[in-house]
């Protein structure tokens, strides 16, 4: 199997990832998510233009969409090289509001070659609870993380993994299977815990907690210096290939 067809492939389960946790419509132009429970969550409300035939049509098209539900339209990437280059004029003629970040994916390759912290132990976690909203919220989320994990726990091929400590959850962390693929997500350790090898103790459990399910292809993607440092001691390599990381949105008193 080439590297390219990996790729392709990975990239179509990453734009289509939200499905887990939203409701999503296909267009002739890209995908439409949104979740009405959940509309401060960007992750579960945006839109992806894949092809773009009619870019005027299909920005008005959007934002009619996400107005009639009282949801800050918003779109997300698709991935292809120069896109945003291409999109901005149409974005910026449409009063859309563009924010750009660094991103960078990688796919699990190589033996984990982290070593197991002492005290911790970790287990599957198949519901939010008090404990998990805390871990949560101190870990750097909101209510719009808590309805996403409560409407992706739904589905069995969502794996949320928990670290405890002193019967304390002290850091999580999720892998989802897809067809051939599988994406590592909702990785949060509470502050106080930080520092003391839990995280990382976390990723090289996951790994070994993955080939147990799966032999899909494992990957993520981060925009953290330090995350990608433990990543990579876990064995996973970043991919050769340059990703815009951007999103555009418009305010909903926008005209």
């Amino acid at each position: 199997m080439t590297t390219s067809f990996v790729l392709k492939r990975m990239i179509d389960t990453e734009l289509h990832f939200a499905q887990r946790f939203t409701s999503m419509t296909t267009k002739d132009w890209g995908l439409l998510f949104w979740n009405e429970g959940n509309k401060t969550s960007h992750d579960s409300n945006h839109a992806i233009i894949i092809e773009q035939l009619g870019v005027e049509a299909t920005l008005k098209e959007i934002v009619s969409f996400y107005k009639g539900k009282g949801i800050t339209p918003r779109i997300y990437p698709s991935l292809k090289t120069g896109e945003l280059a291409a999109l901005r004029p149409h974005l910026e003629r449409h009063e859309f509001k563009i924010e750009t970040y660094p991103v960078k994916y990688f796919l699990h390759q190589e033996p984990s070659k982290i070593s197991p912290a002492a005290g911790i132990h970790f287990e599957r976690l198949v519901k939010v609870d008090d404990m998990l909203m805390d871990m949560i919220i101190e870990g750097g989320g909101g209510e719009w993380t808590i309805k996403v994990v409560q409407r992706h726990l739904l589905h069995p091929s969502y794996h949320l993994l928990g670290g405890f400590v002193d019967e304390k959850l002290v850091c999580v962390a999720s892998v989802s299977t897809f067809g051939g693929y599988s994406r590592v997500d909702d990785v949060m350790t509470h502050p106080y815990y930080r520092g003391k090898g839990y995280s990382s103790a976390l990723i090289d459990h996951l790994v070994k907690y993955h080939k147990g399910i799966s032999d899909n292809f494992l990957y993520l993607y981060t925009p953290i210096p330090v995350a990608a440092r433990i990543y990579e001691k876990a064995g996973f390599v970043e991919i050769p290939e340059s990703f815009e990381g951007w999103s555009a949105y418009k305010e909903l008193n926008t005209q």
